[in-house]
């Protein structure tokens, strides 16, 4: 600007000594002198003008490597974030740092648009310094000024692809380590899940029935809860079989099997005994209540059909290898130990079994000595 203003100075001397020696001057010379005050007016004003573009010119490229400088910084940055190996601990600091990098790669992308908007004002303005030039060729200096340019530009927009194919491959991984966190998780839950099954199993499913119809829904409920157990157990592996699968994608190591899967396995394993415990008890009491039933509701009209001490005496054995089956525990692969229910609820259990056996024996003792139920009667 201050060379415009040295300029205008040395026209306005110049016009104001023009001036002078036109109000002085003789007619003759009137003619010369004004001719030459235009001259002089053009001049200046070609060179104003020229300076004046010039020094747009150069404002518009200040401003273009301005935002190019800004730029390389983010995408420095950008870059910076990508190169460090991450390893969060949670999912919500995975979708933490996801969302940073997308607010980042939208700020580079807010800044390569302005860097191609501030570019192309600059060429466009380049393009007409010729029309200021006043036979000066530019040709070679525009040419080499729109490379640089272009250059700049192409040079920012392949920096920013490839932090746009590292961001992608970084969120690949994030979003594996996601499922990852979740399949651990649910892993996890899955064992607490089996943990209740296994508890509810030894500590509610007590009862025997007190029929044989009875024993045998209890049976079939306990198949379905067993079916349950199993898909449980079944989900906590396919879970952490995906687990490993993604370590070995993530090449990390797996956490879960250290801890879960030795867990899960362990409480699967006290599931399947103390299930197999209850089905061989229910199958005894189904056989149990079964002789018995056959024995006490057979016709008084035909004694001879259970008159059978065969028939007794497996009664008699049956009932007392179950009560005797209350009395174990459940023994783990670990040799820890586990009974069913509370004492209360197996001398519960147990009393219905001897008041059945009483009815066998009393039902035996009447068909050994029929006068005896004669008298009564």
């Amino acid at each position: 600007m201050s060379l415009l203003q040295e300029w205008f100075a040395v026209y306005v001397e110049l016009n104001q000594q023009i001036a002078a020696l036109l109000n002085a001057g003789d007619e003759e010379d009137l003619v010369e002198l004004k001719s030459l005050q235009q001259q002089l007016s053009d001049v200046c004003y070609r060179q104003a003008s020229q300076l004046e573009f010039r020094q747009n010119l150069l404002q518009a490229a200040l401003e273009f490597h301005g935002v190019a400088q800004d730029l390389s910084q983010q995408l420095d940055g950008l870059l910076g974030m990508l190169c460090v190996d991450v390893a969060p601990a949670d999912g919500a600091s995975i979708q933490q740092t996801l969302k940073l990098l997308e607010e980042k790669l939208k700020s580079v992308d807010v800044g390569l648009q302005g860097l191609r908007e501030k570019g192309q004002g600059l060429l466009d303005q380049i393009s007409n310094q010729a029309s200021w030039a006043y036979g000066k060729d530019v040709t070679i200096e525009n040419k080499e000024n729109e490379d640089h340019i272009q250059g700049v530009m192409e040079d920012m927009q392949l920096r920013k692809q490839r932090c746009e194919d590292m961001v992608d491959v970084r969120r690949l991984k994030m979003l594996q380590m996601v499922q990852l966190f979740k399949c651990e998780e649910d892993a996890a839950q899955a064992v607490e899940w089996l943990s209740e099954l296994l508890d509810a199993l030894l500590k509610t499913h007590t009862r025997l029935g007190d029929d044989a119809q009875e024993t045998k829904v209890l049976l079939e409920k306990h198949r379905k809860f067993v079916d349950v157990a199993q898909s449980t157990y079944d989900y906590g592996r396919q879970l952490l079989q995906a687990t490993v699968v993604l370590c070995q994608s993530l090449r990390c190591t797996s956490r879960s099997s250290g801890d879960t899967l030795p867990r899960l396995n362990r409480v699967w394993k006290q599931f399947t005994v103390a299930s197999e415990e209850r089905v061989h008890r229910l199958e005894m009491a189904i056989a149990f209540h079964s002789n018995a039933e056959k024995i006490l509701q057979d016709c008084p009209e035909e004694p001879e059909a259970i008159n059978d001490e065969e028939q007794f005496d497996e009664v008699e054995a049956v009932g007392k290898s179950l009560l005797d089956r209350l009395t174990v525990p459940v023994v783990y692969p670990d040799g820890t130990e586990q009974y069913f229910g509370s004492p209360s609820d197996m001398a519960s259990t147990a009393e219905h079994i001897r008041d059945r056996m009483k009815l066998v024996s009393l039902k035996r003792q009447q068909l050994r000595h029929p006068e005896m139920m004669t008298t009564e009667s």
